[in-house]
């Protein structure tokens, strides 16, 4: 579990700093994605969303793809949490896109997270069939690693779902 202190949140942006400072390019879309849960952590999603902008431009920039399904999935994260009209829309949108580069890249793992917040984002809105129909097959690919945080949410949620 991230760690949302204030000490936590500095030692992620210094390393950051770090980089920049440095002039490092690759990798750097990594700090971006650590950084935006804690922030969402620490209730600050009007931060998030300029760090995952930063990322988001950074992985363009680079070409450096390897978070940038995460950081399409935080987004849609932080959208929610501001509660702006359109949010859930936007929020849908930036899943789709989650869930489409994260099966570009065979990412499983990215592609589990995104399922389970857009699983979580229909059950909102009154669509939990198409929540458990679409989350429990992407959930029945994993064989191994039942342990991990995000396998145990996504159980937790078919769990809720099936009941």
């Amino acid at each position: 579990m991230l760690d949302p202190s204030a000490s936590a949140l500095e030692e992620v942006r210094g390393v950051l700093d770090q980089y920049r400072s440095a002039g490092y390019q690759l990798g750097i879309t990594a700090l971006h994605a650590l950084l935006c849960p804690i922030l969402l952590l620490r209730h600050e999603p009007e931060a998030a969303l300029e760090v995952i902008e930063q990322g988001l431009s950074a992985a363009n920039h680079n070409s450096e793809r390897i978070f940038e399904a995460e950081l399409q999935r935080l987004k849609a994260r932080a959208l929610l949490v501001c509660g702006a009209p359109g949010s859930k829309t936007q929020a849908q949108s930036l899943l789709d896109q989650a869930l489409a580069t994260a099966r570009s890249q065979h990412a499983r793992s990215l592609e589990l997270r995104a399922a389970k917040d857009l699983a979580a984002l229909w059950i909102g809105q009154g669509r939990s069939d198409d929540a458990l129909a679409f989350l429990a097959p992407i959930h029945a690919w994993f064989t191994e690693g039942f342990d991990t945080h995000d396998l145990k949410e996504a159980k937790v949620l078919l769990d809720q779902l099936q009941s």
